[in-house]
C-alpha cells in the first residue's frame, strides 16, 4: 500500500468501499419483513376480535328482547296474556287460552315460535331476585299442563324478571332485565354481575 509523505494513503480503503454497497437492504429482506408484520397484525385483530365483546350474545339479547317487546304489543291489541317458556338452551312463546282455561304453545306465530341458543350460550332465569331452576324441556300434557316462567299480560304489564345469557367458560353474560311496568333493558357484563 502506496502512503504520502504524512503516512497516509492516497487510495481509499477497500474495506470502506465493501461497506457502503452492503449498507441497503436486498428485496428479500424487504419481504421477509413485510411477511412478519402482516403476521403479527393478523395475529392481533384475531386477538381483539376473541377478547372482545361477544357479538352473538349481543345479537341473541337484543333478538329476545325484539320478540319479547312484540309479543307484549301483540298481546295488548289482541286483548289476551302472552306467556314465556324457558329452558337453559331455548325458549319459546304460549297464548293464554280464557275458555280451555290453560295456555296453547304459539307454535302458529314464526315470531313467537320455539328458538333454541347457538352452541355454547346458556340461558338463566330470575324471578323476584332468586335463581329459578330450569328443567328440561317437555311436552304438555294432560297432567302436567304448559306453564310459562313469564307472563305479558294483556294490560301490557309483566311479571319482573331476569333473563341471563351466559357464554360457558367465560365470565360474558348479558341480562335481559323486564320491569312490572313492560319496559325492558340489556345489561352487560359488569352490570349483570353487579346484580347477582
Amino acid at each position: 500500500m502506496r502512503t504520502s509523505a504524512t503516512g497516509t494513503s492516497n487510495r481509499p480503503d477497500r474495506r470502506r468501499n465493501a461497506a457502503c454497497r452492503a449498507s441497503g437492504f436486498t428485496l428479500l429482506e424487504v419481504l421477509v419483513v413485510i411477511v412478519i408484520i402482516g403476521i403479527i397484525t393478523s395475529m392481533a385483530m384475531v386477538s381483539v376480535n376473541v377478547l372482545g365483546r361477544d357479538n352473538e350474545m349481543d345479537e341473541e339479547a337484543r333478538r329476545l328482547m325484539a320478540v319479547l317487546t312484540q309479543a307484549r304489543e301483540d298481546a295488548m291489541l289482541e286483548g289476551r296474556d302472552v306467556g314465556l317458556r324457558v329452558d337453559a338452551r331455548s325458549y319459546d312463546f304460549a297464548h293464554y287460552d280464557a275458555r280451555m282455561e290453560r295456555w296453547e304453545l304459539a307454535a302458529d306465530d314464526p315470531l313467537l315460535r320455539e328458538r333454541t341458543l347457538p352452541d355454547g350460550l346458556e340461558l338463566d332465569l330470575w324471578l323476584e331476585n332468586r335463581s329459578v331452576k330450569l328443567a328440561d324441556r317437555t311436552e304438555p300434557t294432560d297432567r302436567s299442563p304448559l306453564q310459562p316462567q313469564v307472563v305479558v299480560m294483556a294490560s301490557g304489564d309483566l311479571v319482573p324478571f331476569e333473563i341471563r345469557l351466559n357464554r360457558a367458560g367465560t365470565a360474558e353474560a348479558r341480562a335481559l332485565v323486564g320491569t312490572a311496568d313492560g319496559k325492558l333493558q340489556i345489561l352487560a357484563n359488569e352490570a349483570v354481575t353487579d346484580r347477582r
